[in-house]
């Protein structure tokens, strides 16, 4: 009698402790489950990216719409001379494209890199900023392109990045123009903090 009430004990305690870690294995799943699902809801915020050229002197892009990507070039059209600052006079840098119906832009002194930026007014067509050296001193200039009827058409108003000799990587370029929940922002320094702590400025698209 006592090796029955004794075997049915310990078959007791094995099957509440496969039912625990069975509980514990399906709870797992289940988080697992909705982190994916939280960063796939992340990522659908802004069209995801592959692995194209999207930053640098030359970007890839389907800037017009015709479902095939194109290049967008930054090349020096212009050799200044001297100190455009006394008196001299700047480079010139001109945006072309593969594209040759797609119109180049002149963006002037000095040297820049593109941004693609993915269909930020959801339009189809994939925009790109300028970020873009100053002729003298450390204050960068960030613009923002779409192509609409044909022409460029600046969805960000040109603005101001104070680097303070420090170089912006690629990953932190990338965040100064978004999207988060369908409404364009941009980050940029706030000039009543000495640290120059970055704000979110909503942008209105027209």
């Amino acid at each position: 009698m006592n090796k029955i009430i004794c075997f049915t004990i310990v078959s007791f305690l094995v099957f509440s402790c496969n039912t625990k870690n069975n509980n514990e294995i399906t709870t797992s799943s289940s988080t697992a489950k909705s982190i994916d699902t939280a960063k796939s809801e992340t990522k659908s915020i802004q069209p995801e990216k592959t692995d194209r050229i999207l930053i640098g002197p030359k970007i890839e892009g389907d800037f017009d719409g015709d479902g095939k990507d194109e290049f967008a070039i930054i090349t020096q059209t212009k050799q200044g001379e001297g100190n455009p600052v006394e008196d001299g006079t700047p480079d010139e840098y001109t945006i072309s494209f593969s594209n040759k119906e797609l119109k180049t832009i002149l963006i002037g002194c000095c040297e820049a890199q593109l941004i693609n930026e993915g269909d930020l007014n959801q339009d189809g067509k994939e925009d790109f900023s300028v970020y873009q050296a100053p002729m003298n001193g450390t204050v960068y200039e960030m613009t923002t392109y779409s192509h609409q009827n044909s022409n460029w058409k600046q969805i960000v108003e040109t603005f101001l990045i104070p680097t303070a000799h420090q170089e912006l990587n690629n990953e932190e370029l990338q965040k100064r123009v978004f999207l988060e929940n369908n409404t364009l922002y941009i980050l940029k320094e706030d000039p009543n903090d000495e640290n120059y702590r970055l704000i979110k400025k909503k942008i209105e698209l027209n």
